[in-house]
C-alpha cells in the first residue's frame, strides 16, 4: 500500500468519510488511511500525480482507482453525471464542511431535494456525492431533536438507505427512522365475569319480555310499555362476547383489528431472473411464454402480455423481475408460474422491463427499506394483496423503480426502468 490519505482523525467527520469512499470503491489494498493531518483537512501525496487537498478532489482520486464499472458509479457514467456529481461534492465541502456544524437550513433544503429522488446526484445506485453528502451531513441530523428529524422524512429515508448500502452505518451509526409499529393481532382476553353479568341481564330481560306477554301487552302498541334498554344493550354485548369467545377459541382476531393490518410491499416476493428462452404462446397472439431462470434449482415458465411490445430477441437474455408469489395457473391453457415487474405510461402504450443492475445474481430478493416483514407463501386472489400494493408502485423521475417512494433495492443497487414516472405491473 503506497499511497496514504492524512487526515487529522480516524474517527472524525473527515476520515470516516474518506474511509467510507475508500472501502465503498474497494481500493483498501492500495490506499490507505492515516492521521497526522490538521483539523479538518484531508491530504493525499499521490507520487507523480502532486499532492491533492479536499474533500471533493481526495474523492475523486480514490474513485479513479476502482474497477471500471465502479469508478463509473462513483464518478459517473456520463458527462451529465459528472457534472452533478462535481456540484454536490463542492456542496457536500463547502456548505456541509466536516466540522459537523451543518445548519437546520441547509437539512431542509437537502430533504427537499430528496422528496422525488431515491439519490442525490444521479439514478440507480450510490455516487460520491451521496457517500460525501451523507458523511457530512449524518452528525447534524443525528443530533437534532427526534420531532425536528422526523418531519424530514426524506431525508432521514436517505440516510438510512445510504447507510445501509455502502456500510456507513457501521461507523458513523444508524440515524433513527420511524417506522409502523407491528400490529398486535392476539386474541382478545375474555372477561368472564363481565360475561356473567351480560348473561344475568338478559335471562333477566328474557323474564320481563315473557311477563309482558302474558299479561298481553304489546310492545308497539300505543301506551304499552316499551322495552328496557338496558336489557336489550346487555343482551347486544353477551352476543358480542360469545362470539369473541368463539372466534377466540378458533384462533381468529376480531374482524375489526385484523382490518387495521395494512398490507405492504414486503408481502410481494420479487427475485432477480434472467429469461434463458422465450416463445410464442399457442393460443394468443399478445402473449410470450417465457423460462425464466429465479436461481431454483428449476427454472420458470411464465407467461406474459408482452408481444406488442418486445421481440423474442429482446425476451432472450433479458435480466428482469420476477413476482413469485403471485397464484400459479394456466392462462390460455399455458401454465404461468410468475409475473415479470414491467413499468408503463398511462395509456399502456409504452412499456419496458423493470431491470436489476448488473452484479445482483438470479434470485435475489428484492429489498425495501423500512419493510422487513416476509413474502406471504402466495398471494391470494381474493384477498388482493398485490393490488392493495400497486397504486404504491411506479419509476420516480429518474428511473428508479419504488414503492412509495422506496426504492426497489439488491445488494448491487437499485433496480431502474427506461420509463419515468410509469406505472410498474
Amino acid at each position: 500500500m503506497g499511497i496514504s490519505v492524512k487526515v487529522d482523525s480516524a474517527t472524525s467527520v473527515a476520515g470516516k468519510t474518506v474511509a467510507l469512499v475508500v472501502a465503498y470503491a474497494g481500493v483498501g489494498d492500495k490506499i490507505g488511511v492515516a492521521e497526522g493531518a490538521a483539523a479538518g483537512s484531508i491530504e493525499l501525496d499521490a507520487g507523480p500525480d502532486g499532492k491533492l487537498e479536499g474533500l471533493a478532489t481526495v474523492c475523486k482520486y480514490v474513485a479513479s482507482l476502482a474497477s471500471e464499472s465502479v469508478a463509473k458509479q462513483l464518478a459517473g457514467a456520463s458527462p451529465e453525471d459528472e457534472a452533478m456529481i462535481s456540484e454536490w461534492l463542492a456542496r457536500a465541502s463547502a456548505e456541509y464542511g466536516v466540522a459537523n456544524e451543518v445548519g437546520d437550513d441547509k437539512l431542509v433544503e437537502l430533504d427537499a431535494h430528496l422528496a422525488t429522488r431515491s439519490f442525490v446526484a444521479t439514478r440507480g445506485a450510490v455516487s460520491l456525492a451521496d457517500l460525501a453528502a451523507y458523511g457530512t451531513t449524518h452528525g447534524a441530523l443525528l443530533s437534532m431533536a427526534q420531532e425536528k428529524r422526523n418531519a424530514l422524512v426524506h431525508l432521514t429515508r436517505w440516510c438510512d438507505h445510504v447507510g445501509a448500502v455502502s456500510g456507513g452505518a457501521r461507523s458513523f451509526g444508524a440515524v433513527p427512522f420511524p417506522r409502523a409499529e407491528p400490529m398486535d393481532l392476539s386474541p382478545p382476553v375474555e372477561d368472564k365475569k363481565a360475561k356473567e353479568r351480560a348473561g344475568a341481564k338478559k335471562d333477566d330481560g328474557k323474564k320481563d319480555e315473557a311477563k309482558k306477554k302474558d299479561d298481553g301487552k304489546s310492545k308497539s302498541a300505543p301506551g304499552g310499555d316499551k322495552p328496557d334498554a338496558d336489557a336489550v344493550a346487555a343482551a347486544r354485548a353477551a352476543k358480542k362476547a360469545a362470539k369473541a369467545a368463539k372466534d377466540a377459541a378458533k384462533g381468529k382476531a376480531p374482524a375489526a383489528q385484523m382490518a387495521k393490518k395494512e398490507i405492504t410491499v414486503d408481502v410481494l416476493d420479487i427475485k432477480v431472473g434472467t429469461i434463458t428462452r422465450a416463445w410464442e404462446h399457442p393460443g394468443a397472439d399478445k402473449l410470450w411464454v417465457e423460462s425464466i431462470d429465479v436461481g431454483e434449482a428449476k427454472e420458470r415458465q411464465v407467461v406474459s402480455g408482452l408481444r406488442a411490445f418486445k421481440t423474442k430477441e429482446q425476451m432472450e437474455g433479458a435480466r428482469v423481475l420476477v413476482l413469485c408469489n403471485v397464484k400459479k395457473g394456466p392462462l390460455r391453457d399455458e401454465m404461468s408460474e410468475g409475473m415479470v415487474m414491467c413499468a408503463s405510461d398511462e395509456a399502456h402504450t409504452t412499456v419496458d422491463f423493470v431491470t436489476p443492475p448488473a452484479g445482483a445474481p438470479n434470485g435475489e430478493r428484492v429489498r425495501f427499506a423500512g419493510f422487513e416483514g416476509e413474502p406471504v407463501e402466495v398471494l391470494v386472489p381474493k384477498k388482493k394483496m398485490f393490488e392493495a400494493c400497486a397504486p404504491k408502485l411506479r419509476t420516480n423521475d429518474e428511473g428508479v423503480a419504488c414503492y412509495d417512494g422506496v426504492p426497489f433495492m439488491t445488494s448491487a443497487g437499485a433496480c431502474a426502468s427506461s420509463l419515468k414516472q410509469a406505472f410498474i405491473k
